[in-house]
């Protein structure tokens, strides 16, 4: 056997051949090089078998899961299972990386104590850049703030200490959101390192299921390949207008300061009692239902069976 490689990469997929390909590329055009990659198919049907050995690359590795889950939670668990590396990360099989992604990742956490590290991630939709995901804001609890996985990278020891991802039909939230709050749970601390280095398609935006999904993952690999630090740029300075446009400018009219601070004030005590709510026990019963409701409409928004 080789020797372990640093870094495992877990990508699930279900028949995402049509965005795979320039996924995979981000992936292989990584700077840092010491990893190896699952790329584990939630029973895919489709050619992504085939298109991942076409990509000729040794660090890349299939398999298959017998049995469709409806969610990322099998795959990742599979992936888990097989990883070697000292740190694990995933890669959302619509996602794209920026080429230093790992190794602005790895340096951040070899360069602490933390178990999980995450960085900058802008969300696209069809019209462009939609909104950016870094920090917690101000008031916001880790266990309340959405990190996608494709800007995780941590510990496989954290991994062990927690066990497997949530099945989503026993979720109260996101699988995602759930295996970071349990994480935090047994302990685990979490980084953040400000460096832009993903590009999200969410798949409801983008109805990425669907044949007549919108799939603009390889213009942007191209714009990526040809000049990784421009698109950066040019991310940025939309982010920074998006940013800018909508938020709220206490002072620009009489009278705005005080509505402003009122709305503050309300942000502030809704999520206060959010904290306390959620220990309650019907609290938990409701956001399981509402939650499980939600995740039967998304499934259609995306061009997935009911």
């Amino acid at each position: 056997m080789p020797a372990p490689p640093l870094v495992t990469v877990i990508t699930a997929t279900y028949n995402g051949a049509a965005t795979l390909r320039s996924t995979l590329s981000s992936l292989c055009g990584q700077e840092f090089t010491d990893f190896e990659a699952w790329i584990v198919g939630d029973a895919s049907t489709d050619d992504s078998e085939a298109l991942v050995a076409s990509m000729r690359d040794t660090r890349l590795h299939w398999t298959n899961l017998a049995t469709n889950s409806g969610s990322q939670s099998a795959a990742n668990n599979e992936g888990l299972r097989r990883a070697r590396g000292t740190y694990v990360a995933y890669l959302g099989h619509d996602d794209l990386w920026f080429p230093w992604h790992l190794a602005t990742l790895v340096r951040t956490l070899e360069a602490g104590d933390a178990d999980l590290a995450h960085s900058l991630v802008a969300l696209l939709d069809p019209a462009g850049i939609a909104g950016v995901i870094g920090e917690p804001p101000d008031g916001v609890a880790r266990r309340h703030h959405f990190i996608p996985p494709s800007s995780w990278l941590h510990r496989r020891a954290a991994a062990e200490r927690i066990g497997e991802w949530t099945p989503p039909g026993t979720a109260s939230c996101g699988v995602d959101l759930d295996y970071a709050r349990r994480m935090l749970a047994a302990g685990s601390r979490f980084t953040f390192t400000p460096r832009l280095s993903v590009l999200k398609f969410p798949s409801a935006w983008f109805r990425a299921y669907a044949p007549d999904g919108i799939r603009p993952q390889a213009s942007f690999l191209a714009r990526m390949q040809a000049d990784a630090c421009g698109l950066e740029h040019d991310v940025l300075t939309d982010l920074a207008r998006l940013l800018a446009r909508d938020q709220a400018t206490p002072g620009s009219r009489p009278g705005s300061d005080l509505a402003y601070l009122r709305q503050a004030l309300r942000v502030v005590a809704k999520r206060r009692m959010r904290d306390r709510l959620d220990r309650w026990w019907p609290m938990q019963q409701f956001e399981h239902w509402r939650f499980q409701r939600a995740r039967r409409h998304a499934r259609l928004t995306r061009g997935l069976t009911p």
